[in-house]
């Protein structure tokens, strides 16, 4: 029998196949209704495809010369698009408690800065705070790009960006994002998603079944999730397939999001200490629980081996400058995040005994 296979935490989505019978709650339907009186509103096959849109749609006022400013503190897979498409970038400073530096971005702006990248980490907004570098962003006539992959709610109080795009399979079995923008896109749609439909969707199911059932080995859905990876970055920009759309109107998000932002609210009352302070608040859905800590990669080691695992928000692109980003790379070599998603009672006790135990020990 596979060890606490009843309470396995974490790891690559999966779904019920009770879900497909499921009548719509129209998630998808009302993000629509919220933002197409502000914004226009497209959907892309996932983040990274929106992110080419975004590019595509701003490469003409770009030059030889010209650059995107980026964080120090990212995903390396945000730099494939700008590296495919050929546009230079540089990076700001994000310090150790995942703040912007605000007098760093502003002082490295120039005339050849044309679009500044921002990210929501963790689903909270940074807007109150970049208010100063925004107004000067916007009388220089400075594209602003707002990464929201991570918020699982997409607030219109918190959005300021020129284009807005999230990541719904970051948080939810189906791949597919929104994009929002100020102005009309022409949009390129082409090529096909079919190859990583294929491989994802068997591996979700036998994740299922192994998880449900204690069917399989884990080896076997992992090389699925793993084929499907490989087939995920194209240069076509593809659509949201249709059956998404079905299946991600079928989510109570509304719930989902109150059971999370439970879940991190008895964390953080333990382990306040130990969150960056970005995170001290209580105005968002955190995609999980983040802490800082000594001995990272021991304590998730130690977690995995309890079926708890956690996931590493990020190991960052070899490109950030260990010098002039240490506060970046620091955070990088501390940083844990404990999941949150899909948390029942029982599952929640047996991770809040465990990552207890070893912080305590």
């Amino acid at each position: 029998m596979h060890k606490n296979a009843q309470l396995i935490i974490g790891g690559e989505h999966f779904f019920s196949p009770n879900l497909l019978f499921k009548k719509s709650k129209g998630y998808i339907d009302s993000l629509v209704r919220k933002f197409k009186d502000d914004y226009e509103v497209n959907f892309t096959f996932g983040g990274y495809y929106s992110l080419i849109a975004i590019i595509d749609e701003i490469k003409p006022k770009f030059d030889a010369h010209s650059i995107v400013l980026l964080p120090s503190y990212l995903c390396p897979s945000i730099l494939k698009p700008f590296i495919s498409k050929g546009i230079q970038y540089k990076f700001y400073k994000i310090d150790e408690n995942l703040f912007v530096d605000v007098d760093y971005l502003i002082s490295i702006i120039d005339e050849k800065v044309k679009a500044v990248y921002f990210i929501d980490y963790f689903g909270a907004s940074q807007r109150e705070r970049l208010q100063p570098v925004l107004e000067v962003l916007s009388l220089k006539k400075i594209t602003l790009i707002q990464d929201v992959v991570q918020c699982l709610q997409i607030r219109k109080e918190q959005l300021f960006g020129d284009y807005i795009f999230n990541s719904f399979r970051k948080l939810l079995p189906f791949e597919g994002s929104i994009l929002l923008s100020k102005r009309k896109m022409n949009i390129d749609f082409r090529g096909s998603s079919n190859k990583y439909i294929e491989y994802k969707r068997i591996g979700q199911f036998l994740r299922y079944f192994h998880i449900k059932y204690n069917l399989g080995s884990s080896k076997h859905f992992l090389s699925f999730f793993r084929k499907a990876e490989d087939c995920y970055y194209k240069n076509d920009i593809l659509r949201m397939p249709k059956f998404n759309f079905r299946q991600l109107n079928k989510y109570d998000i509304e719930f989902i999001a109150n059971k999370q932002k439970y879940y991190f609210s008895q964390l953080f009352n333990a382990f306040s200490d130990k969150v960056p302070g970005l995170l001290h608040k209580n105005n968002f859905v955190p995609l999980g629980f983040v802490i800082k800590i000594d001995g990272r990669d021991s304590v998730r080691g130690y977690l995995f081996k309890q079926n708890i695992f956690s996931p590493i928000h990020w190991i960052l692109p070899v490109e950030i400058d260990v010098k002039v980003f240490s506060k970046s790379i620091n955070l990088s070599s501390l940083i844990l995040t404990l999941p949150l998603i899909g948390l029942t009672e029982q599952k929640f006790k047996f991770l809040f005994e465990n990552i207890n135990k070893y912080l305590n020990k």
